[in-house]
């Protein structure tokens, strides 16, 4: 069998056979348990990195790292990132130097330092515990691993997750120094930082740069992560220059495609200063952390090149700020402050005589012809987002004064930005496809640097899908006016705009808004964009956007919402740039710049009120909410402007599936021109939501055949109660036809198919759904926990049914009654005897029985084996006969004889932990021939006092520590002549019993102290 133990092998053989670690058993390494840094390797590391320093001062930066300040895990973890890449100072009294720089890592050698993994490293602080394994270099334990069983089911990554977040709060000491985490299940694999959420654990696909990207989930990805991650020289790259704090909050870690892709990205640069200065293109697609990209390209640069210029040129205002403001988080990072040119002038004051360092956020439209010469330096570096829009007007255009007749060059604006830095270098960033029609990216930038496309971003789940639904025939807009919108957006063009063509725009651009913000048509835009909402809005955070044609109209919506639906008034929000053309009205409501900020921050917010923003061109670029999940478009947009504006629904959120795009105003054939730019596997990768209709309706044609012969025709009109009853009846005919796995598959696909298309569908065909999916979740929740709260799944149901929504199914199946130490009690099992739907009742009853059968497996091996073993032989000899009666009576007789074994330890006036130890004790029939019940307790009651005073961590895996627990039981057992001669092996078992609670930590507290209660209150019990 593949288990935890096979896994962690295969991680400490690659760990040490492919990438040079020195392995080391966590079990036979004698340290204090209470200390996370090896000390003794840190100690020979600081001194043979610093040869020059005397004692005192290595002491003392030992001192500073091992009792580093705990006040908060990110703060300390913060400080101790610090440590590594600045080094330790220490103070220094009455000497020249004030302070000393300790070294801690040589980044520049790797083999100049110790690499060493330990599996089973225990660690003791709030309570013991154990990680996988933990590896270290020079002592400091920079990365935890964290391994589940390949091959059990109920073992997943996200329980390695959730245990990696158990350790933080129960042995944070040992997250101080952490660099990263890496959670696996044997097929997948994920790292993450201490502040990163399950969402933000992500795959790293490459081993090296010229690799192939891995995505398949097998146990390669494990392979491709470590060998990709913790390859020795990468590892210190990663930590040295792929890692920072966001505003000291969030700790942010390259991927892969960020990692490879910047690193390439900066040996392109240096090439390029020396040669023609186009450092070349990359193509991130959006929401795969461009900023961020942009900062470690930066930071790079800064290292490499001895601290140059940096210039990043956006073509928007609101993208300036919202990618200065990123930089700036990265403050300490960057080792500088990023200053944003605030005018033409601020520009000027800024470059203008500077000879190194600094990095200045600029818009392009503040180089003009005036700008003149700023800078003949050879080290400014100008990093351009968006390079496909607005970096292009190096070539003039023609302008013909018809009066004069003259013809006159313009140019554009990038011209003048050349003309200003005349010798730096120049890099592009762009999210969408570079080579669109005649202007050419690569031949103002260069070539391609690196290509991380839409496809791959959903398949590292870096983002998710974005689906398409069309509501043109919603809103009735005629085939003639979409023939004239067609036609102006043919003349709209985003760059190289001559003022004259600017103004003809304009005038083109107020007759259709005439047409498209037409009185009738808002109100029959706005009613069903009111209606599809209160289908959508319960599927995640209800957050939404609303995209206008212009700012009449986007005011006229946000009126025509708030007469319509009032109670929907707190939670829409108008987005858009003041104007003193504007009324007094509209001005209050539109407000000033600090009010968009707060209005950003609320919306931001996954909790508060603000629910539907409508917006014009702001938050349509670089304005990130995750939890936003449908944007309504009713505004023509083309090319990257389109794909641009909808990505702002392609964001990662918890179960969040697909973003999804509402177009109202006839998108549909730009965006498969601007797909089209894509590359080849990106041209489908926005599916109309027809497709999932298509898919539901597939499944729900497999479940009418499933459940043929079933009457559920009265489940729309029924009364709540009828309901109820009809979904028992489902539930109890999916398990009478043993059809319960492919009958969950289904409902899953059905479900998934749902969330992208409920909006689509009809209120009656919402209902069927409803009815499929809470047969799903009442079957997975007596599954999960037995005995369902059924007055709280009724209303759950109840409220499903009222507004035909299935969130996620998970949200019923998380009703959970009353947790007792037992439901196997006298009334329950009679509730559950009276039950006319045996199938449910006999799968409430079993699960009862595996839920106590597993807590004997963590206390009493006698116990847990004979239950174990009768529970199996019971269900065989059901498959056999198929008599669900009979099957049903031998469970409830085994569950009284359960109760009966728990009523035996209290009678005894013993607890579990020493009635388990009786158990072991009197197994041997033949023992009972020798001792009395009296003096079986007593010993059993001896052995606990024995295990709890000589205990140590790991004793029952430590070879030595087990053979002295082992020599002290013998002679505990030898005072009362314990095995008698004829059962020499009788020990045995004891010292398993042993083992077995001591691997649950039953000895963590006093335990052995306390009693158990025999049965349960009864509360939250199923009623048939």
């Amino acid at each position: 069998m593949f288990t935890e133990d096979s896994l962690e092998s295969v991680v400490l053989e690659l760990l040490q056979d492919e990438l040079g670690y020195n392995i080391q058993n966590g079990y036979d390494f004698v340290r204090d348990y209470h200390s996370v840094v090896l000390e003794d390797d840190l100690r020979e590391a600081l001194f043979t990195l610093n040869p020059e320093l005397p004692e005192e001062i290595i002491e003392a930066a030992l001192r500073k790292i091992v009792y580093i300040d705990d006040a908060s895990l990110i703060s300390a973890n913060q400080q101790f990132l610090r440590y590594l890449i600045e080094g330790v100072s220490i103070e220094v009294y009455g000497e020249d130097i004030p302070s000393r720089i300790v070294k801690v890592i040589d980044f520049d050698h790797p083999h100049n330092n110790t690499f060493k993994a330990i599996n089973q490293f225990t660690v003791i602080h709030k309570a013991e515990k154990r990680p996988d394994v933990v590896v270290f270099v020079n002592g400091l334990p920079l990365v935890v691993i964290e391994l589940k069983s390949a091959v059990r089911e109920d073992a997943t990554i996200h329980d390695g997750y959730l245990q990696i977040k158990t350790y933080q709060d129960i042995i944070k000491p040992l997250f101080h120094y952490n660099a990263f985490s890496i959670i696996s299940d044997g097929v997948n694999a994920r790292f993450g930082s201490i502040t990163a959420d399950y969402d933000r654990y992500m795959q790293w696909k490459q081993v090296d740069r010229n690799s192939p990207i891995i995505d398949e989930p097998h146990i390669a990805q494990i392979g491709t992560l470590m060998k990709g991650m913790l390859n020795k020289e990468r590892l210190l790259d990663i930590v040295r220059n792929f890692t920072f704090f966001s505003g000291g909050k969030a700790k942010i870690i390259a991927g892969y495609h960020q990692y490879f892709g910047m690193n390439k990205a900066i040996d392109s640069v240096i090439r390029a200063i020396d040669g023609d200065k186009r450092g070349g293109v990359v193509w991130h697609t959006q929401g795969s952390g461009k900023s961020f990209s942009m900062v470690f390209l930066s930071a790079g640069l800064i290292q490499r090149l001895n601290n140059p210029t940096i210039v990043v040129v956006t073509d928007r205002n609101d993208l300036d700020e919202q990618i200065h403001g990123t930089f700036s988080s990265a403050a300490d990072f960057l080792r500088q402050a990023p200053v944003r040119a605030e005018s033409r002038e601020n520009l000027i004051e800024l470059l203008e005589n500077r000879s190194v360092g600094g990095i200045f956020f600029t818009t392009i439209q503040k180089f003009t012809e005036e700008t003149g010469l700023l800078s003949n330096r050879h080290d400014i570096i100008v990093i351009a987002d968006e390079a496909h829009r607005s970096q292009y007007g190096i070539d003039p255009d023609i302008k013909i004064d018809k009066k004069t007749l003259e013809a006159e060059l313009v140019y554009g604006y990038a011209k003048y930005l050349r003309d200003a830095l005349p010798n730096a270098t120049f890099i592009g960033f762009t999210g969408t496809p570079i080579d669109s029609n005649d202007k050419s990216t690569i031949g103002v930038f260069g070539e391609l640097i690196d290509v991380y496309d839409m496809t791959q971003a959903k398949l590292d789940g870096a983002t998710v899908d974005l689906h398409y639904e069309n509501r043109l025939a919603k809103v009735h807009l005629d085939e003639t006016i979409l023939d004239q919108i067609d036609q102006e957006v043919a003349n709209i063009q985003t760059q190289g705009l001559t003022p004259e063509k600017i103004e003809k725009l304009k005038k083109d651009l107020v007759t259709m808004e005439a047409v498209i913000g037409d009185e009738d048509r808002l109100n029959l835009v706005v009613d069903d964009i009111l209606a599809h909402y209160e289908i959508r809005k319960n599927m995640l955070k209800g957050k939404a956007m609303i995209v206008a044609y212009s700012r009449k109209i986007a005011y006229r919506m946000y009126q025509l919402i708030k007469e319509k639906a009032p109670e929907l008034a707190p939670k829409i929000g108008l987005v858009m740039t003041d104007s003193n053309k504007d009324d007094q009205e509209m001005r209050d409501v539109v407000g000033n710049k600090q009010h968009r900020q707060a209005l950003a921050n609320q919306f931001k917010d996954e909790n508060s009120d603000f629910k539907i923003a409508i917006v014009v061109d702001m938050w349509l670029t670089g304005f990130d909410v995750p939890c936003l999940d449908t944007m309504y478009i009713d505004k023509i947009m083309k090319e990257h402007n389109l794909m641009q504006a909808i990505a702002r629904v392609n964001r990662v959120y918890k179960n969040k599936q697909a973003g999804l795009i509402v177009d109202y105003i006839g998108l549909g054939k730009y965006l498969k021109e601007a797909l089209n730019t894509y590359t080849n596997r990106d041209r489908n990768s926005i599916p109309e939501i027809e497709k999932a209709k298509e898919i539901l309706l597939t499944e729900m044609e497999i479940l009418d055949g499933m459940f043929h012969g079933f009457d559920f025709s009265q489940y729309m009109n029924a009364t709540p109660k009828e309901r109820f009853e009809l979904i028992q009846d489902g539930v109890e005919h999916v398990l009478k036809e043993r059809a319960k796995e492919v009958f969950l598959k289904h409902v899953a696909r059905l479900q998934s198919a749902y969330n992208i298309c409920a909006t689509a569908l009809d209120w009656t065909m919402r209902v069927k759904v409803s009815f499929f999916i809470a047969v799903k979740s009442f079957i997975v929740k007596v599954e999960r926990d037995g005995m369902p709260d059924v007055e709280a799944f009724k209303q759950k149901i109840a409220d499903m049914i009222e507004q035909a929504i299935i969130r996620d199914g998970d949200e019923v199946v998380s009703i959970t009654a009353q947790k007792e130490k037992s439901l196997l009690s006298v009334e329950n099992l009679q509730k559950i005897m009276a039950m006319k739907r045996k199938n449910v009742a006999a799968t409430i009853l079993k699960k009862l029985l595996e839920d106590k059968i597993k807590w004997f497996e963590q206390t009493n091996i006698v116990r847990s084996g004979f239950f174990s073993e009768k529970l199996k032989n019971i269900v065989e000899r059901y498959n056999q006969a198929e008599d669900i009666n009979v099957l049903i009576t031998e469970m409830i007789d085994m569950a009284k004889e359960i109760e009966a074994a728990i009523n035996e330890g209290v009678d005894m006036q013993l607890t579990p932990e020493e009635q388990a130890f009786y158990d072991a004790l009197a197994k041997p029939e033949l023992v009972k021939v020798h001792y009395t019940s009296d003096v079986l307790r007593e010993m059993a009651k001896k052995l606990i006092e024995l295990i709890a005073e000589n205990r140590t961590p790991d004793w029952y895996r430590r070879n030595d520590a087990r053979a002295n627990m082992r020599s002290l039981i013998k002679r505990l057992l030898k005072k009362y002549k314990y095995p008698p001669d004829e059962i020499p092996d009788a020990t045995e078992l004891v010292i398993k019993q042993a083992e077995l609670q001591m691997k649950y930590n039953l000895y963590n507290s006093q335990t052995y102290q306390t009693s158990y209660p025999i049965a349960a209150e009864g509360k939250g019990i199923y009623q048939a």
